[in-house]
This record gives structure tokens, C-alpha cells and sequence, in this order.
């Protein structure tokens, strides 16, 4: 169990190190919508965060339904190969969040991948989704549109709110590195 744990230790590091190694840029950031006043994005090496804190909908608010888009570029030396996405906000009543995701090889042009999601009073937030690109690519464009709606009037407190996605995209030898250690620790743990 200890060398399992010293492995799982060592490749942590090893992973960290690659995707450090392998930053992203981003760029041509612009999130507009009618939720978007106040809207801003933070980056980091692979990462960048979105701020929505006017993004709501709902009883006592100005508005029933509005949305938010965001695009934004990101290069990379290495090709990325996935996005994961963390979406952090508040349902209730009738509150609902229609979420659509579309990355664009901007090397080889063309969709490499899409993600949509409808969120209600139902289900848990934070939402957390893992896109994986069909083919890897060193600069991509995404767009993501984010419909809040607290329709129609209910007995119940109606609310929607978005107040923070955030995007971490993952370059290929992190995501291989992880491939490549995860089996073997995956087939030890099954035998």
C-alpha cells in the first residue's frame, strides 16, 4: 500500500510538472449577454475563470430569463486534448440553466467538441464535465452560452444564477502522462 501510494505521489508530481511545463494562452476573451455587467475572467497556466456576479435570474431580481456568452482562444505549444469544466451557481423553483459548449480547431478547422446540459432545481451544483477533443489541437476557439431561466412564476422561490465557470484545458503529454500512469495503477487496484 505504501508503494502504491509513493507511485501515486511520484506521478502527481510528474503531471504537474508536464502541464506546468506546457502553458496556455488565452486571448480575444469577450463575454457580453444580458447577465454579463460586471463579467470578468481571470487566467492562470491552463486555466481561466470566469466571474459572473450579475448572472441571476429570478424572483426579486429584474429578470426572468437572460443569458451570457463567452468566447475566448487559447494556444498552446503542446496540443490540447481536453477541457474540464467546473460550472458554480444556485437553482431553485423553476430556475434553470441551458449550457452549451463548442470548441473550434481554429489549426485544421472544425468542431472538436461540444457539450450541452440543461440544470434544474434537481440537480447538484457545482456541475462538472470533462470534454474530450476529437483530435488534439495547439489553438482553439470556445464558445459557451449560458440561458438562465426562472420561467414560469411558481408558489416556490424561482432562481437561477451562474457565478463561476471555470475552464482548465489539458495539453497532450499531461493527459497521456495520466493515461499512461492511471492504467497501471487501475489494474493493480482491480487484481
Amino acid at each position: 500500500m505504501k508503494r502504491l501510494t509513493t507511485l501515486f505521489a511520484c506521478a502527481a508530481i510528474a503531471v504537474a510538472s508536464v502541464a506546468a511545463n506546457a502553458a496556455v494562452t488565452f486571448s480575444n476573451v469577450v463575454i457580453r449577454g444580458s447577465l454579463s455587467a460586471g463579467a470578468s475572467a481571470v487566467t492562470g497556466a491552463s486555466d481561466i475563470d470566469f466571474t459572473l456576479p450579475n448572472a441571476a435570474v429570478g424572483d426579486s431580481l429584474p429578470s426572468r430569463t437572460g443569458n451570457i456568452v463567452i468566447t475566448y482562444e487559447a494556444n498552446s505549444t503542446d496540443a490540447l486534448t481536453q477541457n474540464l469544466l467546473v460550472l458554480s451557481g444556485a437553482l431553485a423553483g423553476s430556475g434553470t440553466i441551458f449550457f452549451n459548449e463548442v470548441v473550434e480547431d481554429l489549426i485544421n478547422p472544425g468542431i472538436i467538441a461540444t457539450y450541452n446540459v440543461v440544470l434544474s432545481a434537481n440537480d447538484q451544483l457545482p456541475h462538472n464535465a470533462v470534454l474530450n477533443f476529437s483530435r488534439p489541437s495547439t489553438h482553439v476557439k470556445v464558445k459557451k452560452t449560458i440561458v438562465l431561466s426562472a420561467v414560469p412564476d411558481t408558489d416556490n422561490f424561482d432562481l437561477a444564477s451562474v457565478v463561476l465557470v471555470e475552464q482548465r484545458l489539458i495539453p497532450e503529454p499531461a493527459a497521456a502522462l495520466l493515461l499512461l500512469v492511471g492504467l497501471p495503477l487501475m489494474r493493480r487496484r482491480a487484481a
